[in-house]
């Protein structure tokens, strides 16, 4: 309230700064489908922050397990000032998240929008959806917060909540008896839809303009991209779409999401019984107790089971009708320009969880490998990867497997894209950090510089105040570059190096570190090999 008042007083004296910025209308109360909401203004930034807006009904009791349903309406001003719990999760706090508390009412999404009250509008939006192997995270993260880029980019951010784990991804054969479209196992992706529908009809009321939305997202965000992609039900919800270091084949058959379901409801404790009416009954404490049991199918370290997710959407014939490299192969996708990419390390950063495993001699290296990919296809990838061109053998083993991952699936989704729609392809290399050896480029580290915020933990933890300075030129471009795409489908613009689009011609890649430079790519030879021999076709997926 206090900021409000000092904001206000502010508006009183005339426009902030000369910018024809106005805090007072971040509590003025904005009209949605279920009612009035009203934000408040961002203590730094000149922007409006909205906080926990519900876009669909809690899914609890009868509606845990069950397709989103629309948001109840309400009388009065919601102030939506404080997030909204996070969705149901096994582990800790996220980086960053103290007071959050978690639930199974978690379907909230939160809106940073300019409080400029001159100049073009309305506004493009961005829609972020978080990673987390659809089991973890959310979008109340501060690495995920839109202030700054509203702010200083002039467009509408949004963060989202999706269910998570089984809650979210559950196949099972009763659940679907009962669905009037007889689907099951996709209840997160139904939920990052729901989300898609409301700002579709919503965020005009925000300055945001409904006709020109971007999707983007990390990791499962990433993948959780290219579903809506493929997906029939989001067709018309989104116009442009950023793909970073996910890819487009995560996602499992009906029948193995059943046999997944079966060894679910007996580990639950549900086997013999009404089973949709003794799923809803059970405490979330087991709910999550039976999802880690039944994450023990997917091995870890350097194994195929290793590259198996149990939670992830199903192939149901309504919300995914194929696996979505498929889809975008045939053109059967929702038509849109595609911004997608990887770092160069994906990987690297994932060992830090196996002690003494970067130690491992060039002969034990080879052996771990031989046993995850078989004699032959490990002799065909040591003709691609050196080890010359490593500091230890192992690093030849996390490029590989980042390759065979992500970074490979990201030039797929590029090049199936790049026939019918602009794409624009990257990869992240930027290493100036505290640990340039152990790290590298790593897994998730470009969503600081897209966000502007690399004082936040958990990306703080790799930076010291002098690096971040030293990374300031490469933030501010990757800002402009992901903003101009948001809105007008192309990434360029003055004062940026020209960002080449992406054609099977000339297969270029803007390889983003300090200085950026526009190559052609270098990895055609090793993802056509891993197209090949993908170690992913031999899981019962």
């Amino acid at each position: 309230m206090k900021r409000i008042m000092m904001a206000m007083a502010l508006v009183g004296l005339g426009l902030i700064a000369g910018r024809g910025w106005a805090s007072d209308i971040c509590s003025q109360p904005v009209s949605t489908a279920q009612g009035l909401v009203a934000g408040v203004p961002d203590s730094v930034e000149p922007v409006c922050v909205y906080k926990g807006i519900p876009f669909a009904a809690a899914p609890v009791g009868n509606l845990r397990f069950k397709s989103p349903e629309p948001a109840k309406k309400r009388d009065g001003v919601l102030e939506v000032d404080k997030f909204s719990s996070e969705c149901i999760q096994p582990g800790g706090a996220m980086p960053g998240v103290k007071d959050t508390l978690r639930s199974e009412d978690c379907l909230y999404l939160n809106i940073w929008r300019p409080s400029r009250i001159s100049g073009p509008r309305p506004f493009p939006v961005m829609v972020w959806i978080h990673g987390g192997s659809l089991v973890t995270g959310s979008g109340v993260i501060p690495l995920y917060w839109g202030d700054r880029l509203a702010g200083k980019k002039d467009v509408v951010v949004v963060t989202i909540n999706y269910r998570l784990g089984a809650l979210g991804f559950l196949a099972q054969r009763d659940l679907a008896k009962e669905d009037p479209k007889g689907s099951t196992g996709n209840y997160g992706l139904l939920d990052q839809i729901a989300a898609l529908e409301w700002v579709k009809e919503n965020i005009s009321g925000f300055g945001g303009d409904p006709d020109n939305v971007l999707i983007f997202g990390e990791s499962a965000g990433g993948w959780s991209v290219c579903n809506l992609l493929a997906s029939p039900l989001a067709a018309g919800l989104f116009d442009k779409a950023v793909i970073e270091s996910g890819g487009c084949d995560t996602v499992n058959k009906m029948e193995t999401g059943f046999k997944d379901g079966d060894d679910y409801v007996r580990k639950i404790g549900c086997a013999g019984k009404d089973v949709p009416a003794c799923l809803r009954e059970q405490p979330t404490e087991k709910i999550l107790l039976a999802m880690k049991d039944a994450e023990k199918k997917s091995g870890g370290g350097f194994s195929k089971e290793s590259l198996k997710f149990v939670w992830a959407p199903h192939l149901d014939g309504w919300a995914m009708k194929e696996i979505p490299v498929e889809a975008l192969r045939s053109g059967r996708f929702n038509r849109v320009p595609l911004l997608v990419g990887s770092n160069r390390d994906e990987f690297k950063l994932f060992t830090v969880t196996m002690p003494g495993i970067r130690l491992l001699p060039k002969a034990t290296v080879r052996n771990l490998m031989t046993e995850f990919l078989g004699k032959e296809v490990t002799g065909g990838a040591e003709r691609l990867y050196s080890y010359r061109s490593y500091r230890r053998p192992m690093d030849l083993a996390t490029d590989l497997m980042g390759d065979i991952g992500l970074g490979c699936k990201c030039f797929e989704a590029a090049e199936a894209v790049s026939v019918k729609e602009p794409v624009y392809y990257y990869r992240f290399d930027y290493d100036d950090h505290l640990a340039p050896h152990l790290a590298g480029a790593p897994h998730a580290l470009e969503i600081p510089f897209v966000f502007g915020t690399l004082d936040r933990p958990p990306a703080s933890i790799f930076f010291s105040k002098a690096q971040e300075k030293k990374a300031q030129p490469l933030v501010d471009a990757m800002m402009s570059y992901w903003t101009n795409f948001a809105k007008t489908g192309d990434p360029n613009g003055t004062g940026l190096l020209e960002w080449p689009g992406y054609d099977l011609a000339k297969r270029g890649r803007m390889l983003l570190d300090l200085p950026i430079q526009a190559k052609p790519a270098d990895n055609v030879e090793k993802c056509k090999f891993w197209r090949e021999n993908d170690p992913l076709k031999q899981l019962d997926r």
